[in-house]
């Protein structure tokens, strides 16, 4: 399947996860269909960075939406416009991406290390979504990409292991269609991409406030 389908799946998969979080609360398969959205953004984030022409305007779309995301994130998590206990998922992919983006500069082991393990600390820190773990799954998609059953086992790690909440683990359930990505593109229908993220969090969140 291609990147686009991928898309559609996590797009569905995410507002399945938010409508159970805040308008069903306590309906866990609603969160666990849910955990297939975020292992697959990480996938497409790497697959993005190999292919991208301009890596430099690929990591300022992610620091603008997460920055636009921001306010709706905020108020349907705590119903602040400020809220810094938790940020968006797309500074944690803007985070991912810058990266690789540092990792593919040097040739230093050392370097590659510090980089990750700094990349980690910045995203559990500032209170990234998914903290250190999002971080290292961004991280084995792509310097697994040639290895896959290692790639595999090494997310199922993550999220197994790595999160506390036992409904993660169902993540893995991402790697299924991700094993489906046949390379090609698809329709681009990027920006609507981008956009779905802060409009389907403010929809959840005007429907949450005024039938609640």
């Amino acid at each position: 399947m291609s990147a686009f389908t991928l898309k559609i799946i996590a797009c569905i998969a995410m507002v399945i996860d938010h409508t159970g979080e805040f308008l069903f609360p306590g309906t866990v398969w609603m969160r666990c269909v849910g955990r297939l959205a975020f292992p697959i953004y990480c996938f497409l984030l790497t697959e993005g960075f190999r292919h991208s022409r301009n890596i430099n305007h690929y990591l300022m779309r992610l620091l603008a939406f997460a920055l636009v995301s921001e306010l709706p994130y905020n108020l349907i998590n705590s119903g602040k416009f400020i809220c810094p206990e938790h940020q968006n998922v797309f500074f944690t992919l803007f985070l991912g991406l810058l990266m690789l983006y540092l990792l593919e500069w040097t040739e230093s082991v050392t370097l590659k290390a510090f980089i990750v393990i700094a990349s980690m600390a910045i995203a559990e820190t500032f209170h990234f979504s998914y903290r250190y773990p999002g971080i290292l799954m961004i991280y084995f998609f792509y310097s697994l990409r040639d290895f896959t059953m290692f790639r595999d086992l090494s997310i199922l790690a993550v999220n197994i292991r790595l999160f506390k909440a036992g409904i993660q683990s169902y993540a893995g359930l991402a790697l299924i269609p991700v094993s489906f990505y046949n390379g090609k593109r698809g329709p681009s229908m990027k920006y609507f991409f981008y956009a779905f993220y802060p409009i389907h969090l403010m929809v959840i969140w005007l429907v949450k406030k005024f039938a609640g």
